[in-house]
């Protein structure tokens, strides 16, 4: 079996467009990326879950009145 070769084309693509962005777009990609690694699983235990916990996950958010 031969050595399956990486089509590194796309990855440069990708870091040019990274590097061409301002400081300031890099910040809330940043901030969007660590808020997205965080919600994920609040979101499958929220829907996986049964009622009872997703309503304990959102009691976390949503102070009841």
């Amino acid at each position: 079996m031969g050595k399956v070769v990486k089509d590194d084309r796309s990855h440069s693509e990708m870091m040019d467009r990274i590097a061409a962005m301002s400081r300031g777009r890099k910040i809330v990609l940043v901030v969007f990326i660590i808020w997205a690694i965080q919600a994920v699983p609040k979101w499958t235990v929220a829907i996986v879950g049964d009622g009872e916990t997703s309503a304990a996950i959102m009691k976390m958010f949503i102070t009841p009145r």
